[in-house]
C-alpha cells in the first residue's frame, strides 16, 4: 500500500507541474495577458515582482517562489488586490451553499438505487425509475427557476428567493438560515437522479451474478446477501466519483450561484472571462487549485479501490488466496 501510494502521489506530482506550466505557458501567450495598471510606479513594482517582461519559463518560477514564499498567486487589476485573497474569502459561501445538498444526495440516491434494484419492475422500481427520467431530462436550472417562481412570486411560502449573507445572519439569524431551504432542496433533488440510475443498474447487474447464488445457498437471505456482497461490488464504480464531487463544493456552480444570488466562487470564473482583457491571473488561480484538487480527488477514490475491493490489494500482492 505505502509503495503504491507513493508511485500515484509521484505521478500526481509530476503530472501536476507539467500541467500548471501548460496552462501558464497558454495564458502567457495570450494578448493583454500582462494588467495594465494606471499607477506607473505601481506597473514597474508588480513587473519587477513577477517578471512580466522575462522569458515564460522565468515568470513561472517566480510565480511558484512567491506563491511559497511570499503566499500570493498574483495581481488581479480588476479586484485591485492578490487574486488568492479575493478568490479564497469567496469560498466559504459556496461551500455553505453545496455542502449539505452533497452529503444529502448521496446517501439519499444510493438509497433509491438498492430499493428500485430489489423491487426490479414492480411498482415501487417504476416509480423511481419515472422520477429519475423526468429530473434527468428536465435541466437544474429549470427547476430552480420553476420552484422559486411558485414557492416564492405565486405561494409566497418562502422567505427569499435569494439565499442571505453573511450580514443577514447577524441580524437576523433564523430568517437566514430559512432562505438556504429551497436552494439546499432543490440542490439535493436534482443531485440525486443520476447516481440513483447508476447505482439501480450497477447493483442489479452484480444480483445475477454467480456469487449471489452461491451467497443464497449458503444460507443468506436476498437482503443479506445484497448488503453484504452484492452492494459493496456495485458501489466500487462510483467511489472516485464520489470523492471528485468535492471539487463541485469548492469550485461552486455558476448557474446556481447566479440564479440564488450566492457571492461565492462560481461566478468569479466567467467574471475574470468577461472582463476586459481578462483577469488571466484570477483564470489561472483558479485552473491550478482546480487541478490540484482533481487530482487529489483520484488519489483517495484510487485509495478507496483497496478498503471496498479485495481483487484490488489480491491484484497488488497483499492477498494471497
Amino acid at each position: 500500500m505505502a509503495s503504491y501510494l507513493m508511485k500515484r502521489m509521484g505521478l500526481m506530482v509530476i503530472t501536476f507541474i507539467v500541467t500548471v506550466f501548460l496552462f501558464f505557458m497558454f495564458i502567457k501567450l495570450m494578448p493583454n495577458s500582462q494588467p495594465t495598471l494606471n499607477d506607473p510606479i505601481l506597473q514597474e513594482r508588480y513587473a519587477e515582482r513577477e517578471g512580466w517582461n522575462e522569458p515564460i519559463p522565468v515568470q513561472f518560477g517566480i510565480w511558484v517562489n512567491n506563491i511559497f514564499t511570499e503566499g500570493s498567486f498574483g495581481f488581479s487589476a480588476n479586484k485591485r488586490q492578490d487574486v488568492g485573497a479575493y478568490y479564497f474569502s469567496k469560498m466559504p459561501a459556496s461551500i455553505q451553499i453545496n455542502i449539505i445538498p452533497y452529503l444529502l444526495s448521496i446517501p439519499i440516491a444510493i438509497s433509491l438505487g438498492i430499493l428500485a434494484a430489489l423491487y426490479k419492475n414492480k411498482w415501487i422500481d417504476n416509480l423511481i425509475s419515472v422520477g429519475i427520467m423526468v429530473f434527468i431530462s428536465i435541466p437544474y436550472f429549470v427547476v430552480i427557476v420553476i420552484i422559486q417562481f411558485v414557492f416564492y412570486f405565486e405561494l409566497s411560502w418562502l422567505p427569499s428567493h435569494v439565499v442571505a449573507t453573511s450580514t443577514d445572519f447577524a441580524s437576523n439569524y433564523w430568517w437566514a438560515l430559512s432562505t438556504y431551504f429551497m436552494p439546499v432542496a432543490v440542490l439535493t433533488l436534482v443531485s440525486v437522479p443520476g447516481l440513483a440510475r447508476s447505482v439501480r443498474a450497477e447493483l442489479t447487474e452484480q444480483l445475477t451474478q454467480d456469487y449471489m447464488l452461491l451467497a443464497r445457498s449458503k444460507g443468506l437471505t436476498k437482503r443479506q446477501a445484497t448488503f453484504r456482497h452484492a452492494l459493496k461490488n456495485a458501489l466500487v464504480p462510483f467511489l472516485p466519483g464520489i470523492f471528485i464531487g468535492i471539487i463541485g463544493i469548492i469550485n461552486g456552480g455558476l448557474i446556481t450561484e447566479k440564479l440564488f444570488r450566492v457571492d461565492g466562487t462560481g461566478r468569479i470564473y466567467l467574471d475574470a472571462f468577461q472582463s476586459i482583457p481578462p483577469d488571466y491571473a484570477m483564470l489561472m488561480l483558479i485552473t491550478t487549485f482546480g487541478q490540484f484538487i482533481a487530482l487529489l480527488s483520484a488519489i483517495v477514490g484510487d485509495l478507496s479501490y483497496t478498503l471496498i475491493d479485495p481483487r484490488v490489494r489480491v491484484g497488488s500482492g497483499k492477498l494471497s488466496w
